[in-house]
């Protein structure tokens, strides 16, 4: 595993009930985990801090509730699972936790885990003490990469402040996971996610970034096989892709075409 980068300091205020959730769940998922680093945030979480880390004017950004993280083996899904539970969290099902928290609104996190195949899509697996956790081939890759640490200072409502410290894929890893993400389960959400990802690609194109090297290879030659071929659906005005009225069809498309490379 390569080292990972110098952590950022973070300040940030939550808009609206969603986004105070989402702080309030990547809380939790930080103390539960402790000092281990083996562990990223990947999903909305994961795509809304990359975008507050490395702020880009033309990302359309979305709040979410749910804080899925990517654990690295069963023996620390185990002992998150344990603690959470500890701290008031009610197993709703092997790898996802829920708790009701202020003006009983509820904080999910879900868990998942990697596992070693090319075989797309989620396939949950029995891990003991625990029960059914999905996995997904590509967080490998991820967790193997280095992680963006955050040094959280989330400002809720009525003057409470809380802060963590948490680790999220690098941009090129999240690209990765977001477009496994939308092939396996072709929502907008991840589509969404997709664009602002490519837009912070466009405005911060220092970052390390392999997507459009050649020739690719292994994830990278996957993700390319899955975006190409999007750029071109959604770019006619009737495309059978739907795509969220915030977003740009054919800059949308423009992005795909310059930052992912040809398989």
């Amino acid at each position: 595993m390569q080292s990972d980068l110098e952590p950022v300091q973070l300040r940030v205020h939550a808009l609206n009930a969603a986004d105070a959730l989402g702080y309030r769940g990547q809380l939790a998922v930080a103390q539960a985990v402790g000092d281990r680093t083996d562990y990223r945030l990947i999903g909305g979480h994961m795509v809304r801090l990359l975008l507050q880390v490395y702020p880009s004017k033309n990302a359309v950004p979305r709040s979410t509730v749910d804080a899925d993280t990517a654990l690295n083996d069963v023996e620390i899904i185990g002992a998150v699972t344990r603690h959470l539970q500890e701290d008031g969290f009610t197993k709703v099902g092997g790898n996802i936790l829920t708790k009701i928290v202020a003006n009983e609104q509820e904080v999910e996190i879900n868990l998942l885990l990697p596992r070693e195949d090319h075989k797309p899509g989620i396939k949950p697996i029995s891990v003991p003490g625990v029960g059914q956790v999905d996995t997904l081939p590509e967080l490998s890759f991820a967790l193997s990469s280095p992680a963006v640490v955050i040094n959280v200072e989330a400002h809720l409502f009525e003057g409470e402040v809380i802060t963590y410290q948490t680790r999220v894929p690098t941009l090129e890893m999240a690209t990765i996971l977001k477009a496994h993400s939308w092939s396996s389960r072709l929502s907008e959400k991840d589509l969404a996610d997709l664009y602002t990802l490519l837009e912070i690609r466009e405005s911060h194109p220092d970052l390390p970034w392999r997507l459009d090297s050649k020739p690719l290879g292994g994830r990278r030659l996957d993700t390319a096989r899955i975006l190409r071929p999007l750029a071109e659906r959604i770019r006619p005005k009737r495309s059978s892709v739907p795509l969220p009225d915030s977003i740009n069809r054919l800059r949308f498309s423009a992005l795909i075409e310059k930052h992912i490379g040809a398989p």
